[in-house]
């Protein structure tokens, strides 16, 4: 694919920005195998494994934030409805209760009835960390996407550069979660994540240039994985463990912050060929479904933790295509499992009556 530089960027549908959700969420896949899997804690930072593993943690690391800018940049022009976020819950509800159900009946001993509890309250029982912080975040977005667009690019960018040392920066430096963003998993990060997209949106940045946006996110990635392995091998006894988690372990540190974004407008800006634009659209929809269905609390404990320490018996090559494959199943499996869920959905005409209740509900307030 060439890294192409569209004409400026309209309200049309942007390609680039569905395949990220495409290519964040295997990333989220790939860094998951990796941490969660055991493969980190199983190696030696510094050897030939370990070196293979971080690099590739610290690549993957700011999928996350890739998504919270992409909630900002894709809502912050369109029309607020309550119905999205039932739309949301009604897919979690889904798959909650119906993962749930299966492990009930297989093992009812292990997977009581009281289950279903959270399965049916996902949000409040906090089951998915995202889906509860985004939860929490769509609720402010009538807030968010107003004052987005009444603030001048000036008084947008000021109140940017504030929150980035306030939320980001300072927090790393001291190693103090100073106004409890819980290091990103919170609906306060993923507020300033919609904000950062929302200014992409209506003001630009890089527009011109999607090398630059790779440069910068490939920075980061190098920064990030350099200071790790110079951390380790400036002191066994972990000495500089509290600057180095600051800085590059956390959602919140600058150079996961600044990657994510690099990465967000590298993916903006990308002419995406015909031929792909109809995978993308198909594909794309569901990749918000591999990670509900993959972090389930009862699919996550048979499926990824400490499930692949054993890779690094091969050699490091070998042990990151074994992650790759892995990944790339765990997508193409779930990701068709969302596909028939979405198609169901249509068949149901789930999002046309979620609407209708909301407009009788609302009277369609949103619309002015």
């Amino acid at each position: 694919m060439k890294l192409e530089v569209k004409a400026p960027l309209t309200d049309t549908r942007n390609y680039g920005v569905d395949l990220l959700r495409i290519v964040a969420m295997f990333m989220v896949l790939f860094l998951h195998i990796l941490g969660n899997g055991g493969i980190l804690f199983e190696v030696e930072v510094l050897s030939a494994h370990g070196i293979t593993a971080w690099f590739f943690e610290m690549a993957t690391f700011s999928a996350i934030n890739c998504y919270g800018v992409i909630s900002g940049y894709v809502s912050v022009n369109s029309k607020y409805k309550y119905s999205n976020l039932a739309l949301v819950w009604l897919q979690v509800v889904c798959y909650s209760v119906a993962i749930t159900l299966i492990y009930h009946l297989r093992y009812p001993a292990l997977v009581p009835l009281g289950a279903f509890k959270s399965a049916l309250m996902p949000i409040c029982s906090k089951q998915y960390w995202y889906v509860t912080a985004y939860a929490g975040m769509f609720l402010l977005m009538p807030i968010l996407s107003k004052g987005a667009r009444a603030l001048t690019k000036k008084q947008f960018k000021a109140t940017l550069t504030v929150l980035f040392v306030a939320l980001s920066l300072l927090p790393s430096l001291l190693v103090s979660d100073i106004f409890a963003t819980l290091w990103g998993y919170s609906l306060l990060w993923l507020s300033f994540l919609y904000l950062a997209g929302a200014y992409i949106k209506l003001h630009g940045l890089f527009r011109n240039s999607a090398k630059i946006s790779l440069m910068i996110y490939g920075g980061c990635t190098l920064f990030s994985w350099v200071f790790k392995l110079w951390e380790e091998s400036v002191s066994k006894e972990g000495k500089y463990a509290d600057l180095a988690t600051g800085f590059i372990a956390q959602y919140t540190s600058p150079a996961m912050l600044i990657s994510g974004v690099a990465l967000f407008v590298l993916f903006a800006n990308l002419s995406i060929p015909d031929v792909l634009k109809k995978a993308v659209k198909i594909v794309s929809p569901c990749a918000f479904g591999v990670y509900i269905i993959h972090a389930h609390p009862l699919l996550w404990d048979r499926l990824i933790t400490y499930r692949y320490a054993h890779f690094i018996e091969y050699n490091p090559i070998v042990m990151v295509l074994m992650v790759f494959l892995t990944a790339i199943v765990m997508f193409t499996v779930f990701a068709f499992v969302d596909f028939i869920r979405l198609k169901i959905f249509e068949l149901l005409k789930i999002k046309q009556l979620l609407l209708k209740i909301e407009n009788k509900l609302t009277g369609g307030m949103w619309d002015c």
